[in-house]
């Protein structure tokens, strides 16, 4: 075997380890109590705090606000046009004891939620505009947008985990959206339906690890870089940017 290739599976190993060990982080949280604690005798009881609120005279973008030092993020729409958030935060009692009970706030149209650990579920409204910013140090962070979300920016971060978008045709892009997808160790999936009338662009890299694009109808413009024919003249349009320092990037452009 050539050194070339013991060096570019032991890179492709390296990959694996760390994308695997920050879904397992982002999934054991996120699916059960049993993911927190692995050793006989430790206390894996939970307690679901659940959070809800209507839209009533909330006017202008909303943006949710989720900080989390590990755990995982679940946010999906729903077409209902009084509800502003409904969010249920799922706890580990031994953190719980730890840290306190987690809050979430709104106010000057933010829906705020800062916490350490935590499985948090979100489901959104379609009677308001949203912007979202998620930050899971360690953890997974999935997004899917259906069912008429009206959504602007958004910017999915984690330092360890992985992130997935999917996004459906029936969406209402707000104005030029930019959708920011980045983990510094970790994987990157989405599957975009873009609107139509939406120009589309999406820019995936991977400074050690790889970045597979399957597309329909839409132009390579460089390897990695690909837009749909009137991203330079649609009124609205979308951008995407996926990066990870050390892992994968998958896109499923349509």
């Amino acid at each position: 075997m050539s050194e070339y290739r013991r060096n570019k599976g032991m890179v492709a190993c390296i990959i694996a380890v760390i994308a695997g060990g920050a879904l397992a982080v982002g999934a054991l949280t996120y699916f059960g109590s049993t993911g927190w604690w692995w050793f006989p005798g430790w206390n894996t009881a939970k307690t679901v705090f659940p959070f809800e609120q209507e839209v009533g005279n909330t006017t202008g973008t909303v943006n949710l606000h989720v900080d989390l030092a590990a755990g995982a993020v679940a946010i999906k729409f729903e077409e209902n046009t009084t509800l502003l958030y409904r969010m249920t935060v799922e706890v580990q009692n031994y953190t719980l004891a730890r840290d306190g009970a987690p809050a979430v706030s709104f106010v000057s149209n933010v829906i705020r939620l800062n916490y350490t650990g935590a499985a948090v579920n979100v489901t959104l409204g379609t009677g308001a505009n949203y912007t979202i910013d998620i930050d899971a140090s360690a953890g997974a962070v999935s997004v899917a947008l259906d069912n008429g979300a009206r959504i602007g920016d958004m910017a999915l971060t984690t330092s360890a985990g992985a992130i997935s978008v999917l996004m459906s045709d029936n969406v209402v892009i707000l104005g030029d959206a930019t959708f920011d997808l980045d983990t510094s160790a970790g994987a990157i999936s989405s599957s975009i339906d873009i609107p139509t009338g939406v120009g589309g662009s999406f820019e995936g890299s991977a400074s050690v690890g790889t970045v597979t694009v399957n597309q329909v109808g839409w132009n390579q413009i460089t390897s990695h870089h690909y837009e749909t024919d009137d991203y330079d003249s649609a009124v609205t349009t979308l951008t995407i940017i996926a990066q990870t320092s050390t892992g994968t990037v998958t896109a499923n452009l349509s």
